[in-house]
């Protein structure tokens, strides 16, 4: 698995992490939908996958989830998880089933790509302590009007090659944005621009060139 081996080395290298976009009884935490996107930055490297299931024998019906990592080498890596074949408080097996799977495709994903889900603590949400002064200064903010398309400015993830912002820049990024007072307005605005769906921002979601130079112009502007 030479040439798989090589292209989840450099998708690691830009993506560690998935954001946690949904609220749950016990706190936040990563859905399908976010790990499906922080998995769609592999297809620039040849990266894609598949989830399957088959049925398992036994006295009660029981199914595996099949996990399959591709490359366009050819090259794949597979991984199984035994799904419970009853849910306590689920009447319905087909509803209990759905669930075990939805439940089951997020965390395979996540573990076969290699990513975790973000630590509210490295959440560029994370709320410090504005001044009286600051608070006001951030109403008065004049927010730079979205681009009317993004569609020049945000690789397609089919594309032969996408560009990932260098971490230097994204760190010092981040940095900025957590001590800006205009910080809710600006990642409102980003949202709009870049069509991002997630209720809460975190650094996965700023991963390309064009994100960094929005960001920075909308910060340029809060001063």
């Amino acid at each position: 698995m030479k040439d798989l081996a090589q292209a989840l080395a450099q998708f690691q290298a830009q993506r560690h992490s998935a954001s946690r976009d949904s609220k749950g009884n016990y706190g936040t935490y990563t859905s399908l939908a976010a790990a499906l996107a922080a998995a769609q930055a592999g297809t620039a490297f040849g990266l894609s996958h598949t989830q399957t299931m088959k049925p398992v024998g036994g006295d009660e019906p029981a199914h595996v989830l099949i996990t399959t990592l591709l490359h366009t080498s050819g090259d794949q890596l597979t991984s199984e998880i035994l799904l419970p074949s009853k849910a306590e408080g689920r009447g319905n097996y087909m509803q209990a089933l759905g669930s075990a799977l939805t439940y089951a495709r997020r965390y395979a994903i996540l573990a076969i790509y290699g990513l975790a889900s973000e630590d509210d603590d490295g959440q560029i949400t994370a709320q410090l302590p504005v001044s009286p002064a600051k608070r006001e200064a951030a109403k008065a903010v004049i927010i730079v009007t979205p681009p009317q398309s993004t569609q020049d400015k945000v690789p397609s993830a089919t594309e032969a090659l996408v560009v990932f912002l260098d971490a230097d820049r994204k760190d010092r990024l981040c940095a900025e944005l957590k001590a800006s007072p205009a910080k809710e307005a600006i990642l409102d605005s980003f949202k709009a621009a870049f069509n991002i769906q997630a209720e809460r921002m975190g650094p996965s979601q700023i991963q390309l060139p064009a994100h960094a130079d929005f960001l920075e112009a909308q910060l340029a502007s809060s001063y």
